[in-house]
């Protein structure tokens, strides 16, 4: 009897894990169906997003739930802004309100100014080409409108990410993902900019990077796409490379704040610290 109850005690981790990707699904909003799906449009010559007022607040089990906001965001093409926070301050919700994967209670998003409605969320969605931490590998690379990539792109990148010698790519598909994980995040990465979407969004992307790669991505990686003309929006925590972004944010108890200044020269230099202490 007892080798079955330990197979089920062993079992708990892997149905835990279960349950809660089934409740990720379900708070995953879709577009409503439309026969055919034309492809998003947006519009090209864009200048500034924005969150006006949203706010977000996750169901309570006892008390009140922890919520998000009411924020307000511009976010101009081209910038390169670094948001920072201590653990549970809302960094990543904020990251998805930005994307459109999470739709706010309050506020709206806007695009130069106009509200995104409702049937202008996917074509929203679609400036977006994100690497968060619980990231998957799909097995093929795509283009723009899920075309087939740039090769000459793809190649330099491959390069650029020190992925040449992996063995990871093979004819534009994924040929192997047996690599540590700052390169599967590298691979990610790839995948991300081969999609040529206009904002680039990376959750502590370089937190699983050796020191090396960390410093490569900061001083060569990001460069490189600012000079791509791509937005970015990254949560980092590497504070001895805050001088590189154009602006910094931080979150705090899910209220977001702009450092400028003394403000942001006191965050490049105790920002280590206070992520240990918890925020």
């Amino acid at each position: 009897l007892r080798t079955p109850l330990i197979q089920a005690v062993g079992a708990w981790p892997t149905l835990t894990a279960a349950r809660v990707a089934f409740e990720k699904l379900d708070r995953l909003t879709l577009a409503d169906y439309e026969p055919g799906f034309p492809a998003p449009a947006p519009e090209p010559d864009w200048q500034a997003l924005a969150l006006r007022g949203v706010s977000y607040r996750y169901p309570a089990t006892t008390g009140d739930g922890f919520a998000v906001g009411p924020i307000d965001l511009t976010l101009r093409r081209g910038e390169q802004v670094f948001l920072i926070g201590g653990n549970g301050s809302g960094k990543s919700t904020l990251a998805r309100l930005l994307v459109g994967l999470v739709e706010p209670h309050e506020g709206a998003l806007q695009v130069d100014g106009r509200t995104v409605t409702a049937a202008q969320r996917h074509a929203y969605r679609a400036r977006f080409a994100s690497v968060f931490t619980d990231f998957h590998l799909f097995g093929e690379l795509l283009g723009p409108d899920g075309a087939a990539p740039d090769d000459a792109l793809v190649a330099a990148w491959t390069e650029h990410l020190g992925m040449t010698h992996t063995g990871a790519l093979e004819d534009g598909r994924i040929a192997s993902t047996r690599l540590s994980q700052g390169q599967r995040k590298r691979l990610a990465l790839l995948l991300a900019i081969a999609e040529s979407r206009d904002v680039l969004l990376l959750d502590e992307w370089a937190a699983d990077q050796d020191p090396e790669f960390r410093r490569v991505f900061y001083r060569e990686v990001l460069p490189r796409l600012r000079d791509m003309g791509k937005t970015v929006f990254a949560i980092s925590h590497d504070d001895q490379y805050f001088q590189h972004a154009d602006r910094l944010l931080e979150m705090r108890d899910g209220q977001l704040v702009e450092l400028t200044g003394a403000q942001r020269e006191a965050a490049s230099r105790d920002a280590v610290a206070r992520l240990q202490r918890g925020g």
